[in-house]
């Protein structure tokens, strides 16, 4: 994965550990820390993440229900039952985003 960053490759976190599960590979050097490097996070994780840092804590928690896969898309449903892709969330802007689920 590293390699593949380094050398500017394009990077699919999941078809890397589907091969990994299916080959059977074997961690040479492994750390725990890897798991929080942010080039694998899914978009929806940087999403949650960020929203934290938008709006604080205390308001994601109150207006963010979960950040869910759903055929291969993420969505992140509210607390108040809307829903949106995280795409359209990224691409709208985190005004816009607040503005949606207040309405």
């Amino acid at each position: 994965m590293l390699w593949l960053q380094k050398n500017e490759k394009q990077i699919f976190p999941n078809a890397i550990l589907i091969r990994a599960l299916q080959e059977q590979w074997k961690p040479k050097a492994w750390r725990e820390e890897y798991l929080e490097l942010p080039n694998l996070e899914s978009p929806g994780q940087r999403w949650w993440n960020a929203a934290a840092s938008m709006w604080g804590y205390d308001v994601r928690n109150r207006l963010v229900a979960d950040v869910f896969y759903d055929e291969g898309t993420e969505f992140i449903k509210f607390t108040n039952g809307k829903e949106i892709t995280v795409e359209t969330a990224w691409s709208w802007g985190r005004e816009r985003v607040l503005q949606y689920v207040s309405s």
